[in-house]
């Protein structure tokens, strides 16, 4: 409560106080005795001598309540000044907790104590949104004035928004309504409203709203209804929705958009869902040369999905329509490219290769795919054609100038001194495949650290970022998703000492997951310590200890899994530092003979004992080799038994790893044996990429 307020109320009190007998105004004189006495002051009456009882008594208690309210008010001040943010935090907290239990309500929160603590726009904000049918556009202004452009400004206009539609005060709604809303209902709403008031030009940005291949709020009916009767609306904007919505499987919403179609165009939207069912009645379109324009849309669509159940007899249909029909150049090359990889995947190399030949397409992903074949048959000659077809950037690659001298050497058109030279001149960086050639050079790994020096003036400029300041706190109090927001808020447009400089104070902080990010947005690759945190070692060493694997290789696994984020959770369902599935976590805490909870996922220590005894499963499974090992903890054992070769037809593990067949496993492997690589050599082990048995043994 504002200090002149409480000086009125008080004095309102000390008028009232002075009416009552003699006997009970001495309460009143004994409490500002007692105030004036702790101030080392006099508590003698100083009113003059010939003034009457009652005056004298209403003078003596007005000087009372004045002085009372004086020190109070400079000891409540003094007290908001000297709480350490420690103290505040726990203030804070103990509030929350009373809110909560409703032990207290928002005019009990000691705002005096809490004046210039980071989370107190959280408070204010729960205060609006609690009333946020009775607040007024006043209190509203002052909170987004005070919080200009947070997260929870941004919510708190979303919430108001929401309700000035619901008491339908659209004056008001398109005061407060802002493009950075994210919301398609309000958007329409705002659209609705701007066109109610007489803004008839609206109509032009109600098109991308409307063409989207799903269905959109109900709130937006009505202004669609307006905008599908206006000029705005054109036949081309409901051919292109229909498409979206085919290519997404919405049907219910492509049926519901063909009443907008022209006529004409109407049999081929039916023909187009016909495809979707049936995509072998794709050679039925070859009779209709004379259909619209559109039907060249049909036909793209079409051939992709028709190619996906055979390709073969795809392209045979393709080279007809090809033929007969005059495609735009860029669908048609498209085209081409993804029928070629379909033909790939189905083991049609020389088909595919002819066609992309004559259609002087070039594809980046089919040369790769095709490489991969060519070194999985150990085809070193058509591994070098490969390559010299890539772009030149991409042989300029560490990837591909490795396999280039693997396939020289191979085919013995490189002396041992060039090829050892080739690997040198490799060897110089820092990631998966110079650490490969650093060991066939027979050199040591460089691994280039250099710590990171952000400006002082940088460092104090992000740390005073009031977002920043909340996502501090908010991480401090465990309040993970919130800290996560206030975080994006903070660091959008960050330049790259600002991106630097805020990794460098998050790992101050201990949040290791948004140093690593922030260093990777600034690519800035350097600082090892930064990127590959040293922590929880002593539950890491524990599992070490009851397992077979090294404190480094379950540090490279985290590290990979969730850069050390204990709350991570993938959309697949994984859960925790090392992403454990919750049914696999369960089958391994049985084996251990443990409890076990979903939760408890989100612990990490139980996260790495679990992770780390399924490792070890994974480990023993596959004889030792981490390879193997680390394939299956991302892709499942069984398919990793799949990938390994028959008897006769295993090849080195570096080809076996550049062939698996997931992308996402083939960097995975990549990045685990990296990382742990460098976590030995920061632990002062300084251990090789490999083990001697993993590099020697065929895979």
């Amino acid at each position: 409560m504002p200090f002149f307020e409480l000086l009125s109320r008080q004095l309102k009190v000390t008028h009232a106080q002075s009416a009552q007998p003699l006997a009970e105004s001495n309460t009143g004189v004994r409490q500002y005795r007692a105030v004036t006495l702790s101030g080392n002051e006099s508590p003698r009456d100083t009113s003059p001598k010939n003034s009457s009882p009652k005056l004298k008594t209403s003078k003596y208690l007005f000087s009372a309540g004045l002085a009372f309210l004086l020190v109070a008010h400079s000891q409540i001040t003094l007290a908001a000044d000297s709480l350490t943010i420690e103290q505040q935090r726990q203030l804070y907290e103990e509030t929350q907790t009373k809110l909560r239990l409703k032990k207290i309500t928002y005019s009990d929160v000691p705002y005096d104590k809490l004046e210039n603590y980071p989370l107190t726009s959280y408070l204010k904000f729960q205060e609006l949104n609690k009333k946020i049918r009775t607040v007024s556009g006043t209190e509203i202004d002052a909170y987004l004035s005070e919080y200009p452009g947070s997260w929870l400004s941004d919510r708190l206009r979303i919430n108001w928004l929401k309700q000035l539609a619901a008491s339908k005060k659209w004056t008001q709604f398109r005061q407060y309504y802002d493009s950075s809303v994210k919301s398609v209902e309000l958007k329409c709403m705002y659209l609705q409203a701007e066109y109610r008031a007489g803004n008839k030009d609206i109509l032009g940005e109600v098109a991308s709203v409307w063409n989207q291949g799903k269905s959109q709020p109900k709130a937006c009916d009505r202004i669609f209804s307006t905008w599908l009767k206006s000029d705005y609306f054109t036949p081309e904007i409901a051919w292109s929705r229909y498409l979206k919505a085919i290519e997404k499987r919405k049907l219910s919403l492509a049926s519901y958009i063909e009443r907008n179609l022209k006529d004409d165009v109407k049999p081929l939207a039916k023909q187009l869902k016909n495809l979707y069912h049936y995509p072998s009645r794709l050679n039925r379109l070859l009779s209709k040369t004379d259909s619209p324009k559109e039907i060249e849309d049909v036909i793209h669509y079409g051939v992709k999905r028709y190619s996906r159940h055979n390709a073969k007899a795809t392209l045979s249909l393709w080279e007809k329509f090809d033929a007969a029909y005059l495609l735009d150049a860029d669908k048609r090359n498209e085209t081409t490219e993804y029928l070629a990889y379909r033909l790939i995947l189905d083991g049609k190399n020389d088909l595919a290769n002819r066609l992309l030949e004559r259609n002087q397409v070039v594809s980046e992903r089919i040369i790769e795919r095709q490489l991969r074949d060519a070194l999985k048959q150990q085809d070193w000659k058509n591994v070098k054609l490969g390559i010299a077809k890539l772009p030149e950037e991409s042989q300029q690659s560490h990837r591909w100038r490795y396999w280039q001298l693997r396939a020289s050497e191979a085919l013995n058109e490189l002396s041992q001194e060039k090829a050892q030279q080739g690997y040198l001149e490799l060897s110089v960086y820092r990631d998966f495949y110079s650490f490969l050639a650093a060991e066939r050079a027979q050199m040591p790994y460089e691994l280039a650290h250099q710590s990171v020096q952000p400006a002082a003036e940088t460092l104090s400029t992000v740390g005073k970022i009031p977002a920043l300041e909340r996502s501090r706190e908010l991480f401090k109090l465990g309040k993970i998703n919130q800290a996560r927001m206030e975080w994006r808020y903070g660091t959008r447009g960050f330049d790259t000492p600002s991106l630097i400089a805020v990794g460098a104070l998050a790992n101050d902080w201990g949040w290791h997951r948004k140093t690593i990010e922030s260093l990777g947005k600034a690519k800035f690759w350097d600082d090892l310590t930064l990127r590959f945190p040293l922590i929880y070692q002593d539950e890491i060493q524990k599992v070490a200890n009851a397992t077979t694997l090294a404190p480094e290789y379950l540090l490279a696994i985290a590290r990979q899994e969730s850069a050390f984020a204990p709350d991570a959770r993938s959309p697949a369902g994984a859960m925790g530092l090392m992403q454990l599935m919750p049914a696999t976590a369960n089958q391994t805490a049985k084996r251990m003979g443990i409890p076990y909870r979903k939760k408890d996922l989100l612990v990490p220590q139980h996260n790495i004992l679990i992770g780390g005894n399924y490792l070890g499963q994974m480990l023993t499974r596959f004889n030792g080799n981490r390879i193997l090992a680390t394939a299956a903890y991302n892709a499942g054992p069984h398919r990793v038994s799949r990938w390994l070769n028959p008897e006769n037809k295993r090849v080195d593990f570096d080809i076996w790893i550049e062939t698996i067949p997931f992308k996402e496993t083939r960097g995975y492997v990549q990045n685990v044996l990296s990382y742990s690589l460098i976590y030995s050599h920061l632990m002062g082990e300084e251990k090789k990429l490999l083990n001697q048995k993993e590099w020697e043994e065929l895979l």
